[in-house]
């Protein structure tokens, strides 16, 4: 300790040095596994309440709110003229949102006609993280509740928009198709 310097004026000069702006990235990185903690936590209690469909169902009721009016009567104006432009602009807000989650180098979008896509996503960063979380935890969940639990949210949210969206588990990723009716 320097010469002069209190124990008390000491501490408050470490903790001023030692306080520093979080990096953006570093942010997003605790949030991201904050937020896949709560999911996992929150899937594991309602498996064993027995309560998962139910909370599929409140989901799904609390994401269309999300969706806004005025956008969805746009959109249905859009389709009624040109249901290819309309289908186009629901899949790529789609695959940009994915972006929250997974690297755009890791989504492969496949246009087949432009009433229909494919998305196929490779080594799933949410998997994998996923993964850490559930290990970290000490959950008893298979990592992949994600996998089928968001896909039921999302398939019954594109129905607002007339999509109809499926999706299949492969390997470390899966693959949404989705079809505009």
């Amino acid at each position: 300790m320097a010469k002069g310097l209190y124990l008390y004026d000491f501490w408050k000069e470490v903790r001023v040095l030692a306080i520093k702006e979080m990096p953006l990235e570093e942010k997003y990185d605790r949030l991201l596994d904050a937020y896949y903690l709560n999911i996992a936590t929150l899937y594991a209690l309602h498996k064993e309440l027995g309560v998962g469909d139910k909370c599929i169902d409140w989901s799904v009721k609390v994401q269309k709110k999300m969706v806004p009016s005025v956008w969805g009567v746009a959109f249905k104006l859009l389709k009624a003229i040109s249901p290819g432009k309309a289908f186009g602009q629901v899949v790529d807000q789609y695959v940009y949102m994915m972006q929250t989650t997974q690297p755009l180098s890791g989504i492969e979008l496949t246009k087949v006609s432009d009433r229909e896509v494919t998305v196929r996503v490779k080594n799933c960063s949410v998997l994998g993280r996923m993964r850490d979380v559930v290990k970290k935890a000490g959950l008893d969940l298979d990592p992949r509740f994600m996998c089928e639990f968001e896909p039921k949210i999302n398939r019954e949210v594109a129905k607002e928009f007339g999509v109809d969206l499926t999706c299949k588990l492969e390997g470390n990723g899966c693959i949404h198709t989705a079809k505009l009716r």
